[in-house]
């Protein structure tokens, strides 16, 4: 068996806790999330913490804003039953209760743009500079003549930097019913899945499989399914910002956790879906002189359901999408391909993704000139 960029060969230990008690806190924090979704939604209602329709949400009616909420505190019941899993996790504790204190104030009564992205710088800061959390390294992503591409002195701003981009590109992800919130446990769980085949620590590997098993209690209530038409609950900014921090954080802790060998570059296979998407769009924007944080219908979710496809098969093929990138970043790693390699098929992935999104209104014509033809063709002749 291959152990990553070592390249050596033998058996691979790992002790991630994941054991009975291990799986009977998983389905725990599963139906803590379950039982308090539903449990808030009327609190919700009575102090105004819901969300309503406009002209960029199309939804029916006030829809409760509890989803982050309840995904933290079903996270957090889950850990209780472990005390040693919680002082490795004291720094992603800490930064999830500040940014989702922030979202729920947000989500309450319209922060602007700016504030919250000062809160998220802050909280980025706080992690970095008293929390220790750093990359350090890029790894030999320009080939093993040049050797591992150390940040020196940058670390620190690129780390923030990467910790404030990866919250929003999850908070704009969230457009769709089932989005965000699928996409936010895929990459939990293949987050879980390197850690544990890259010997991280149990804490850690735990941490991912607990949230993203929270994830799909919320879920059960914000996904379309054949038994739910539309959601009747968002994760709102709180869901949103505190999930992005965590799987910011995460990311960076299972590199840098003692004893393993996983690469920089996978990590970023597996965040590659939003932090593609979001780069693409910021840039966008950039170049129509208006700012990155500025909302707009170019994602692409919005590309995708242009192009005729239903609400449930767009949320299916991101999600799919996502899924694929992450497997094969995490196999990429597993079989030991060299690490150049993976970063040049993400560089070129992204610029493809950019070229596809600067000519999505053409796509989008040209799909929809085909439904038409299509519609046109299958008609019956008038007699």
């Amino acid at each position: 068996m291959r152990q990553g960029r070592t390249g050596q060969e033998g058996d691979v230990t790992v002790d991630t806790g994941l054991t009975a008690q291990g799986a009977s806190l998983i389905l725990t924090a599963f139906a803590v999330a379950v039982g308090l979704v539903p449990a808030l939604n009327g609190p919700a209602r009575r102090i105004g913490l819901v969300d309503h329709p406009c002209h960029r949400k199309r939804h029916q009616g006030q829809i409760p804003l509890t989803g982050g909420l309840a995904m933290f505190l079903a996270f957090l019941a889950a850990l209780a039953f472990n005390a040693d899993w919680v002082e490795p996790l004291y720094w992603l504790l800490t930064a999830m209760t500040l940014l989702l204190s922030v979202g729920l104030l947000d989500d309450l009564y319209d922060m602007r743009a700016l504030h919250k992205l000062i809160a998220q710088l802050v909280v980025a800061s706080l992690l970095v500079v008293v929390g220790g959390l750093e990359i350090n390294q890029l790894g030999e992503i320009f080939g093993p003549m040049i050797g591992p591409v150390g940040l020196g002195p940058f670390s620190e701003i690129f780390t923030i930097a990467c910790i404030v981009f990866l919250i929003n590109a999850i908070n704009m992800s969230d457009g769709m019913d089932g989005l965000a919130g699928g996409l936010c446990m895929v990459l939990l769980l293949m987050l879980g899945v390197l850690g544990w085949l890259g010997g991280a620590g149990s804490a850690l590997v735990a941490a991912c499989f607990l949230l993203a098993f929270s994830v799909l209690g919320f879920l059960i209530y914000n996904a379309q399914s054949p038994l739910r038409e539309r959601a009747s609950v968002f994760m709102g900014d709180a869901g949103s910002m505190m999930l992005g921090v965590a799987i910011a954080w995460l990311s960076i802790a299972i590199v840098n956790s003692d004893g393993t060998a996983i690469y920089p570059v996978a990590i970023a296979w597996l965040l590659l879906v939003p932090a593609m998407d979001t780069l693409a769009v910021s840039l966008r924007r950039i170049s129509q002189g208006r700012s990155p944080m500025a909302p707009d219908r170019a994602h692409l979710h919005h590309i995708i359901l242009r192009c005729g496809v239903s609400v449930r098969n767009t949320v299916r093929i991101v999600h799919l999408v996502s899924l694929t990138t992450a497997a094969l970043g995490t196999a990429a790693w597993y079989y030991g391909l060299p690490e150049w390699l993976l970063f040049a098929v993400a560089a070129l992935v992204m610029a493809v993704y950019i070229v596809v999104l600067i000519n999505a209104h053409r796509i989008v014509r040209w799909r929809l000139r085909q439904l038409r033809n299509g519609r046109a063709s299958s008609r019956p002749l008038r007699p």
